[in-house]
């Protein structure tokens, strides 16, 4: 792996810890302080009015299956070995923000349009990640 792939990946996957550092952070705030945790309701009921409705929700499941079925047609199309680590982490994080979008914890949970952006960003970097892992093989 060249430095450039390394320097990237390392530096990707700093901002993917800081997005979950900062998801943590929001949801811990909501819980103490009452200021964020207005403006974080606020927005959650906001967002769930608009763009989490149930009608959205069902578009997001979709988009979000025929993802993972592509890129599970694209790992038995290519049986070797170094894809499966390419790809493992981007179909587990696909599985956990489908979770997201349907447990009904996950969405009672005040800060659940922010932890739910956060991880559409984290998926979004380990997206490029993986591309820069399929491109090296």
């Amino acid at each position: 792996m060249s430095r450039a792939n390394k320097l990237i990946q390392h530096t990707l996957t700093a901002f993917q810890m800081l997005c979950i550092a900062g998801a943590y952070v929001l949801d811990d705030l909501s819980h103490r302080k009452v200021g964020v945790n207005h403006h974080v309701v606020y927005r959650k009921r906001q967002y769930l009015q608009t763009l989490l409705d149930a009608d959205h929700l069902m578009i997001y499941g979709i988009i979000l299956g025929i993802i993972l079925a592509v890129m599970v047609v694209y790992l038995i199309r290519h049986r070797g070995r170094q894809y499966w680590k390419a790809i493992m982490p981007l179909i587990l994080l696909t599985l956990a923000i489908g979770l997201l979008l349907v447990l009904p914890e996950a969405i009672a949970m005040p800060a659940y349009v922010y932890i739910l952006f956060l991880s559409l960003i984290v998926w979004g970097l380990e997206a490029i990640k993986a591309f820069i892992k399929l491109r090296r093989i």
